[in-house]
């Protein structure tokens, strides 16, 4: 993401992360990451956008296993 811009202050300098979540009650009781987002934060002011992030089959049978 060279050309990041922040859109709250401008910013250039960020930090990416991953944000894991359950859809629904199934998924929860499983303890199943079902959605997952990438977090770009602004280094300066802290602002934070989510990007969707989609999960193939293999990564939620193998968050399943893992519980």
């Amino acid at each position: 993401m060279s050309d990041y811009t922040c859109a709250k202050c401008n910013g250039t300098e960020y930090q990416k992360g991953e944000i894991r979540t359950e859809g629904g009650w199934l998924s929860a009781a499983f303890d199943v990451s079902t959605n997952r987002f990438i977090a770009v934060t602004c280094q300066h002011c802290g602002y934070t956008d989510l990007y969707r992030k989609d999960i193939g089959t293999g990564s939620k049978v193998f968050d399943f296993l893992m519980t």
